[in-house]
């Protein structure tokens, strides 16, 4: 079972000018329990969009999140999620 299972999350911003940003598109990512994960890549490529969403402090587009099977891309408890999720920004 994996603690955290991400699932096509998608996250889109829309520009003042009224074009679509994809900050985030169809990732997919599945954290076993004792693992260790680091997300690299590029400025600017949504590393920290992703893990926002993950703590909800961004609301993703579209796709799903789980914690230990439970999905909580919804209206989860905020703070359980903050509990049990413990990351590192940047």
């Amino acid at each position: 079972m994996a603690r955290i299972r991400i699932e096509n999350l998608c996250k889109d911003y829309i520009t003042p000018s009224k074009e679509t940003l994809h900050a985030v598109k169809n990732a997919n990512l599945s954290v076993e329990l004792g693992e260790v994960v680091l997300i690299i890549g590029p400025s600017g490529s949504g590393k920290s969009t992703l893990l926002r969403s993950v703590n909800k402090l961004e609301i993703p587009t579209s796709g799903r999140i789980f914690i230990d099977d439970d999905e909580v891309t919804g209206s989860a408890d905020i703070r359980k999620i903050r509990e049990e999720v413990g990351m590192v920004f940047q």
